[in-house]
């Protein structure tokens, strides 16, 4: 049995995309999930608890996420939930992890662009839509490259976690510190 939910949150780490020994791609980043309200005799936001997640993208999502995806960006997850107790020398800990089933935008504060993926057969001379999208521009003009990062394991990742600066845009929450407890695991 498994428990499915939706998450909108901001991606804290840079995704980290690589080919696992069968042959499936796998995309993982730390998804933090804050809760941010105004407090009306202060007259200001403020941060309150943040929940900590990574989230695991595979297959064609996983390509998809680490093409699409960076650090600082908000975006809807909906998945399974795994919750898994872990002890490493003196330490112990719960990590949860999200097997991603959908991943997106979120639409509130920004706007996307979406690019269907058509698939060409080996040999036949047609290209990929990814392929003659290879470099996409941002708002600015400006190309943005998509790059892999080599060797990652999972358990060489189980912290890490940063974060990016912090919005004073109602509801659009980047934690200035961690308070992830993966952080603490370094």
């Amino acid at each position: 049995m498994s428990t499915t939910v939706s998450v909108v949150g901001t991606v804290a780490t840079e995704p980290k995309t690589v080919t696992l020994p069968s042959g499936a791609e796998l995309c993982t980043f730390r998804l933090a999930d804050g809760e941010r309200r105004y407090d009306a005799e202060k007259k200001e936001w403020i941060d309150g608890h943040t929940n900590w997640f990574t989230v695991n993208a595979f297959r064609a999502l996983a390509t998809h996420a680490g093409e699409s995806l960076s650090k600082g960006d908000r975006v809807i997850v909906a998945g399974r939930l795994r919750v898994k107790q872990w002890e490493k020398d003196e330490r112990s800990g719960t990590a949860v992890e999200i097997d991603a089933d959908a991943l997106g935008p979120e639409l509130r504060w920004g706007t996307s662009v979406f690019t269907k993926r058509t698939h060409a057969k080996q040999g036949s001379g047609a290209t990929t839509a990814s392929q003659s999208n290879a470099a996409r521009a941002d708002d600015s003009g400006a190309e943005l490259a998509v790059s892999e990062e080599a060797g990652f394991t999972p358990e060489a990742d189980a912290g890490g976690a940063t974060t990016a600066e912090s919005s004073s845009s109602p509801g659009w929450f980047v934690p200035e510190t961690s308070d992830d407890p993966f952080d603490a695991a370094e």
